[in-house]
């Protein structure tokens, strides 16, 4: 193990790291998290902080959240109360870490959905969260997980913005495929218009990471590549090239925002895809579901399957979990013990984890399946999860199975022969990723 570490402030700064913070209780008490949504128009810039959405109720609940450090005012409030009305949100809530005289403002902004809470004391925030409504969580410690998570997160999109400005192009696909991903599809005017945007985006960058590992091996960029062995794609998989890993997160954040449409789209229309409808003065047959129709076959099969599982609408949430907070893998080796705890976070019964984890297959199938075991080892892992993420699920195992810090994975006495230094190889990549310029 590296003698590095990675260590978070017990109180967050003002900024990246109070949304975070805030972000992360939402994500450790088991909502789906969106982050740092921006809608741009020539004249306008529309900037969200969080937006969460809780699926454990028979109706999905949306909460538009805003963070600030300070400086704020009954003009911020109202501000917030507006994007609210637009965007067809019902709760929000806004979080400060000082009430700077305005005591007051929970009493007068509740009739309004939004409320209003003051972290002047960290240590007793989680309480205050719970306390307030927004959930409980099952085990406190991953709040800071999911904080170093969205570090890796917010260092990869800084990193591609980054190389995009230097002159590379598979930087700057990646750059307009975020955007795309990220911020236009959360605008849709329904689930069926943002699935039409993520499948064109997703058609436009099928090979994203391929392609850009092309351009630093020296060829041109192509994100339709369908070369497999070059040298810098076999080095991201060993953990190196942070870009190529960005892309790859890039592409699996994009089916994961297909899966929760999906999910969106199911609860929706519970019985399938409205066929049309009269208009209000009965005279105009108005024609629905052509776009959800347009969609492709595997969508459409997928969708066949999702809606014969009793726990559907959770699986958004689920896929968010493992991708970013398990690491995209399970230990084989324990594999009953990881289902009962990704039951308990996720809600989903512990029976059903492993058709939730057929999700992937079901609506992205490729040859032989997205979970691999590589080599003698009890890691079992989604393909093209970025090893910097993977180092994020290591870390989850630290803290699920209470193991000392300084000792490595001995501990878990794995069962395969490389477990222990792959576990160890994991986490070294993200505090090397994080801790590095």
């Amino acid at each position: 193990m590296s003698g590095r570490s990675v260590e978070l402030p017990d109180i967050p700064r003002a900024g990246d790291e109070l949304e975070d913070y805030v972000a992360a209780l939402f994500q450790a008490s088991g909502h789906y998290v969106e982050k740092q949504i921006v809608e741009s128009d020539p004249a306008d810039l529309l900037e969200l902080d969080i937006v969460t959405t809780d699926y454990a109720h028979k109706e999905a609940v949306r909460r538009l959240v805003e963070v600030k450090g300070g400086g704020w005012g009954y003009t911020d409030l109202f501000k917030v109360v507006g994007w609210m009305q637009y965007l067809k949100i019902a709760r929000g809530a806004f979080f400060v870490t000082r009430w700077d005289d305005r005591g007051t403002a929970p009493r007068r902004m509740e009739p309004l959905g939004l409320d209003v809470v003051c972290f002047d004391d960290f240590t007793t925030a989680p309480d205050l969260f719970t306390e307030k409504g927004f959930g409980g969580f099952e085990e406190p410690d991953l709040i800071g997980l999911w904080r170093h998570s969205y570090s890796v997160e917010r260092k990869f999109v800084k990193l591609i913005h980054k190389r995009a400005k230097a002159g590379d192009e598979g930087a700057r696909a990646a750059k307009t495929y975020h955007r795309q991903i990220n911020n236009g599809t959360f605008f849709a005017r329904a689930p069926e218009e943002s699935l039409a945007m993520l499948y064109e985006a997703y058609a436009e960058h099928p090979k994203l990471t391929r392609g850009y590992a092309d351009e630093l091996d020296g060829e041109t960029f192509d994100p339709q590549s369908e070369t497999a062995g070059s040298v810098s794609y076999r080095g991201m998989l060993d953990g190196k090239h942070p870009e190529l890993q960005a892309c790859a997160y890039l592409e699996h954040r994009a089916r994961l925002s297909i899966l929760k449409s999906a999910v969106d789209y199911a609860l929706a229309h519970p019985n399938g895809a409205p066929e049309f409808r009269v208009s209000e003065d009965r005279k105009v047959f108005i024609f629905q579901g052509l776009t959800y129709h347009a969609l492709p076959a595997t969508f459409h099969s997928g969708m066949a399957w999702l809606r014969e599982q009793p726990n559907f609408r959770r699986y958004a949430t689920f896929w968010q979990q493992l991708l970013w907070g398990w690491g995209g893998f399970y230990l084989d080796d324990r594999e009953e013990q990881e289902f009962e705890w990704m039951s308990k976070y996720s809600g989903i019964p512990a029976d059903e984890i492993p058709t939730a984890l057929e999700a992937f297959d079901r609506f992205f199938p490729i040859p032989g399946g997205w979970f691999v075991t590589a080599g003698q080892t009890d890691v079992r892992m989604v393909k093209m999860v970025p090893l910097i993420f993977q180092g994020i699920g290591a870390h989850h195992r630290r803290v699920q199975y209470k193991l000392a810090k300084e000792s490595g994975f001995p501990e878990l006495n794995p069962s395969s022969r490389y477990t222990d230094s792959d576990l160890a190889k994991r986490v070294n990549c993200t505090v090397d990723f994080l801790l590095d310029p």
